[in-house]
């Protein structure tokens, strides 16, 4: 028995475990991955049912504690998406020989889970990717690395991470599961409409060399949208970006999203990695706006590992209940927005930008507001140097 759709992740733990190879993980019309079976061929096992973590949810780690953290070296602190924690973790990993898996982009820009040996290639698993991966064959080839004695890191949304412990379905000493905190997983569909639809719009229809989503050359809090063309780049500031925005008001989101069932403080992994949204205000002495990571320990083996590579941060312990606060994806499951519908029945219309901005506002009154900050600091310096 499969789970009923609209809570099913599309981790792939079912395909992935079918003895006879009678599912199989199909998309739909957006993108998403959702599992089909041959009926025929099915023999009755019970081990879909037995592994989907949604109908049969891994246990959670607790107590967990909490830190926000930098890492102190600047360079990778700059590629990362907040505070550069996981490249200190992958590298742990890697200088015990062992295997990192995270989302990356191919060459069309859709993103799958691949498996890296090399802190050389550790850059295609950097940088936020807001569209969902297909985990494809990594929970088996995980499973294989640990049964040769090599740790595994292994990095994905909570679902993900939940899906490969129900694939293991047993601990391993040298498994280490971060999941990333998450606002939901858009629709891949909707990202390549997208992609297409800027590269129309921006190069000829040439589609980029490569894209950053999360660019801090204008800051962590304050970052932007780039689309590097190699001649030309397009750069655009997220709050009036349609496709950040479009994901930020949950138009195009995985339904199961709406009701996460892997939320909260404790997890079935071993680190939560995400932004510390609010440190500013909670502890400004840990902002120096390139980034802070929030940082989640919720076993015993992820603390050990934690005492090991925190000479390499500036960190501050804080209590997890305040850490979330400027977080709250962290426990809550995000809304449906009123416009979704309207965005449904038109998502891949020729005008993207009017499309979601006629759904969602564009907040010009902000980025007005801050222009004329901006003037009348730069007035004053006028006025000021002149007398």
């Amino acid at each position: 028995m499969l789970c009923d759709k609209a809570l099913c992740t599309g981790c792939g733990v079912c395909a992935t475990i079918c003895p006879v190879s009678c599912i199989t993980m199909q998309a739909d019309e957006f993108g998403f991955l959702y599992p089909s079976v041959v009926e025929d061929s099915c023999v009755s096992c019970g081990k879909c049912d037995y592994v989907c973590p949604v109908l049969h949810s891994p246990a959670v780690y607790s107590p967990t504690t909490a830190y926000a953290a930098m890492n102190r070296s600047e360079s990778d602190r700059l590629q990362a998406t907040s505070g550069g924690v996981f490249e200190l973790l992958a590298r742990w990993v890697l200088e015990k020989g062992g295997v990192v898996f995270g989302a990356a982009y191919e060459e069309d820009f859709s993103v799958s889970h691949i498996c890296i040996d090399d802190a050389e290639d550790l850059f295609l698993l950097k940088g936020a990717k807001y569209v969902q991966s297909k985990t494809g064959s990594s929970f088996l080839e995980a499973e294989e690395a640990l049964q040769h004695g090599r740790y595994v890191l292994y990095s994905g949304t909570s679902c993900q991470i939940a899906g490969l412990k129900k694939a293991l379905g047993k601990e391993y000493d040298r498994l280490i599961c971060v999941d990333l905190i998450c606002h939901g997983v858009p629709s891949p569909a909707v990202w390549q409409h997208y992609i297409d639809y800027r590269s129309g719009k921006d190069n000829a229809g040439i589609r980029p060399q490569t894209i950053y989503l999360r660019c801090k050359d204008t800051g962590w809090q304050n970052y932007s949208v780039m689309f590097d063309y190699g001649a030309q780049q397009f750069v655009q500031p997220s709050r009036q970006d349609a496709y950040m925005q479009g994901f930020i008001h949950n138009l195009y989101l995985r339904e199961s999203c709406f009701q996460c069932r892997f939320k909260g403080i404790d997890r079935c992994s071993d680190f939560s990695l995400g932004d510390y949204w609010g440190i500013e205000s909670q502890h400004p002495e840990m902002d120096d706006h390139k980034g802070t990571s929030l940082v989640l320990l919720h076993t015993e083996k992820a603390r050990k590992i934690w005492s090991g590579i925190q000479t390499e941060c500036k960190f501050l312990k804080v209590d997890p209940s305040d850490a979330v606060q400027g977080n709250p994806m962290a426990v809550d499951s995000t809304s449906e927005t009123p416009g979704k519908k309207t965005f449904v029945s038109n998502w891949n219309s020729e005008d993207f930008e009017t499309l979601v901005f006629s759904i969602v506002p564009l907040p010009q009154t902000r980025h007005l507001s801050l222009i004329q900050r901006i003037k009348g600091t730069l007035i004053k310096l006028l006025k000021k140097s002149s007398s």
